[in-house]
């Protein structure tokens, strides 16, 4: 299937509204824009706190999302620059394609999107990215959280 560079998504687990995603084959990990990350234990795994980050025109906290810790590992940065970030696994839905995917944490506060969608997702996904907008929806979809 194709799909547009942005597209709605749904993170079920994270936030219940679709959100604008940025489909980046620049990028080998998705990423979520999270704050307030927190880590701690529970019966010997490692977990993580976090909010994702609310739409940039909104004054309302994020969700608070609770999910175990899968990995540490080091990424590069859209600057170049490498950051250990923390890695979780989540389900996507994208162009009512189902999968669990990786996404690592950060804050993207310069960037356009609060969702980044990699590479490696985008395989699982079996979905090319075009150069239009959306392709999967024409409109902003009527549960939408930007």
């Amino acid at each position: 299937m194709i799909v547009g560079w942005k597209e709605y998504v749904l993170l079920p687990e994270i936030q219940p509204a679709a959100i604008r995603a940025k489909l980046d084959t620049g990028a080998l990990t998705s990423s979520l824009d999270a704050r307030d990350i927190k880590t701690f234990w529970v019966g010997g795994a490692e977990h993580v706190e976090f909010r994702l980050a609310p739409p940039r025109s909104s004054t309302l906290e994020g969700p608070l999302c609770r999910v175990p810790v899968i990995d540490r590992r080091v990424v590069r940065n859209s600057g170049g620059h490498e950051e250990s970030r923390i890695i979780i696994l989540s389900t996507i839905v994208l162009a009512e394609q189902t999968i669990q995917t990786e996404f690592s944490l950060t804050r993207r506060d310069p960037m356009n999107f609060r969702v980044l969608i990699g590479r490696r997702s985008l395989a699982a996904l079996n979905v090319a990215v075009s150069s239009t907008e959306h392709s999967v929806l024409s409109e902003t979809p009527l549960d939408v959280n930007p």
